[in-house]
């Protein structure tokens, strides 16, 4: 691919890429797993040698160029090796979400035209193996780890991982230049969209453009002295993300991946790995912030309040306000009592956190960056391989989500939507001209998000075009602004804005785990505590984005009750569905009350 300004892979393909690098790092970890109760590696040239012989294995299955081949698995080694082996023999890779039912599998396979499905274990493999059946197209599953409860039903080959390893070494010998030769434009992947408002569309990434999201990535962090790293891998593969940043990035400059499958385990990962980057979504740092707290609030009223002081103090400094020669004193005593303590805990190595996939609190950011932790937001899209804007990490603005990466061109339309031109936006979405000439016009991706550029170049996120809210009076309110806000504080988990086409905004609220076992079940103290927090929240708002009633949810909001998208993205038309005429009933008694039964007693 053309290089963009000495940046990014010099290769054709992703495979080819990793290929040069496992040739060089040889022996060298790659990748780490748990396993026994025990970290476990596989060097770059055991993977290589895995991604060959899949490969292998594969075209003698009949899987060949352009062939869709789905992956439904947690992270793990061999979920690396399939995403490889099946871009090698020119197929696509079509990751899939181990939280997928099995209805959504049946429409995915069928949407994608998948020939065969590579899956982890039992439990996964029945619900391919029901899904399949819908689909003639899919005759190939293989599974990771396999059971004795599979159905193996008519049409559908059901072989192990360690089956089809063997016909790979049958097939005879096997180096990269057997398979054909990769062009940079050909699609790598189809990876689907979390279909928030409609059914998911898959779009079509290409080596080019994830290879242009690399080269935006190494830009960014290149002054951090990128050297020999170790990255800590927490969301899952399927998500473009971490597909993207999480492991091919990582494969680019030869650095080692470590796979956490459990966030509760993340303290002690940290201790254990002792990372140097890291990547996740704002939801798990929001987790480790609250653990942090927890563990000086374990050490007493001194120690809480230090934490507090070195927060306050450093808040000031990371926004660049000025503090007193007592202050900076006590900043820099802080730094020795506090803030080193937890870099320790962090594994004392970290070079930075990165955030993306939903927006982070600014709380949230500037807890970090107070204490001497570099938070890097971003914001991307599926769509644009993903990521097109960071923080950089010399002059953070944790209250934006940063700057354009190199090689990405942003721009406004006049309703203040986003769009973006560059190598790294997809080529269309899979199976769907329709929709693809909607975001993709006169070469700009049409993001159907809404933000303002700061005259010195940074995106601010202020919503989303579909879910824009047009009150009675005609004027537009973002949602999104509004419950971001409502969820700053710390007695709201979750909130999700009504108001279309009313004269006043309503909300639905989720307490958070905190404020129901401090109002110890009792309704009328839950809901005081809510609307002070309803309260605060209005004062920072204008008149119009006020809440003038809140109703409760009956249980928070979950992959289980279909109230979140795979990739945890809020999901109005269902929770509309089930909430809608309550809410209704709120605008009905048109007064500001907060009404509901607590359903989490």
């Amino acid at each position: 691919m053309p290089k963009i300004e000495g940046l990014g892979p010099a290769e054709q393909s992703l495979p080819e890429m990793f290929f040069n690098r496992a040739e060089k790092m040889a022996e060298a970890p790659f990748v780490w797993h748990r396993r026994r109760g025990r970290w476990a590696a596989v060097s770059w040239k055991r993977m290589a040698d895995q991604v060959l012989t899949l490969a292998a294995a594969l075209r003698q299955r009949g899987i060949t160029s352009g062939t869709r081949v789905a992956i439904l698995s947690e992270n793990r080694p061999e979920w690396v090796a399939a995403d490889l082996a099946i871009m090698l023999v020119g197929a696509i890779s079509v990751p899939l979400f181990t939280t997928h039912s099995q209805t959504d599998l049946a429409w995915l396979l069928a949407h994608s035209g998948a020939r065969a499905v590579i899956c982890s274990d039992e439990k996964l493999a029945g619900r391919v193996e029901a899904a399949a059946q819908d689909c003639p197209d899919c005759y190939l599953l293989v599974v990771m780890e396999p059971g004795k409860l599979l159905q193996y039903p008519a049409g559908l080959a059901v072989v192990s991982l360690d089956q089809m390893l063997a016909e790979g070494r049958q097939a005879g010998f096997v180096q990269p230049s057997d398979f054909p030769k990769l062009k940079t434009g050909e699609v790598a992947c189809i990876i689907y969209t979390s279909g928030a408002h409609e059914q998911p569309k898959g779009a079509m990434l290409t080596h080019r453009s994830i290879m242009a999201n690399l080269a935006g990535a190494e830009g960014l962090l290149r002054d951090l002295s990128l050297g020999e790293e170790v990255f800590l891998s927490m969301l899952p593969l399927s998500h473009a993300y971490e597909h993207s940043v999480g492991l091919f990035f990582p494969i680019h400059i030869s650095a080692q991946i470590y796979f956490l499958n459990r966030p509760e385990a993340l303290t002690s990962t940290l201790l254990d790995v002792r990372p140097t980057i890291m990547t996740a979504v704002p939801r798990l740092y929001e987790l480790l912030q609250d653990r942090m707290r927890q563990v000086f609030r374990a050490k007493g009223a001194l120690q809480r309040r230090m934490l507090d002081r070195a927060i306050e103090l450093g808040t000031l400094a990371a926004k660049s306000e000025p503090l007193s020669t007592g202050q900076t004193l006590q900043n820099r005593l802080l730094d020795l009592l506090v803030r080193r303590a937890i870099r320790n805990r962090f594994g004392g190595r970290l070079k930075a956190f990165v955030s993306g996939g939903a927006a982070l609190d600014p709380n949230s950011g500037f807890f970090f960056l107070a204490l001497g932790i570099r938070l890097l937001q971003g914001y991307g899209q599926t769509e644009a391989s993903p990521v097109i804007t960071a923080n950089p990490p010399r002059a953070i603005r944790i209250e934006t989500v940063g700057k354009p990466l190199v090689g990405v061109e942003l721009g406004l339309t006049q309703s203040g939507e986003i769009k973006v031109r560059g190598p790294l936006v997809m080529v269309g979405y899979w199976n769907d001209p329709v929709a693809s000439r909607k975001v993709l016009r006169g070469g700009w991706l049409y993001t159907g998000d809404l933000g303002t550029i700061t005259p010195d170049g940074y995106l601010i996120l202020t919503g989303r075009k579909k879910d824009i809210i047009i009150n009675s009076g005609g004027e537009n309110i973002s949602p999104t602004k509004v419950e971001a806000i409502l969820e700053s504080g710390s007695e709201i988990a979750q909130a999700v804005i009504f108001g279309n086409r009313k004269p006043f905004l309503t909300a639905l609220l989720t307490p958070s785990a905190g404020l129901l076992t401090s109002s110890n079940k009792d309704q009328g103290r839950l809901h005081r505590r809510l609307q002070e927090a309803v309260d605060t929240a209005n004062a920072s708002l204008s008149p119009i984005e006020r809440i003038r009633s809140f109703l409760i949810t009956d249980e928070p909001f979950s992959l289980d009750n279909k109230c979140l998208t795979a990739s945890g993205q809020i999901r109005r038309a269902h929770i509309t569905h089930i909430y809608g005429e309550r809410m209704e009933q709120l605008y009905r008694r048109n007064r500001p009350v907060a009404e509901t039964k607590n359903p989490h007693s």
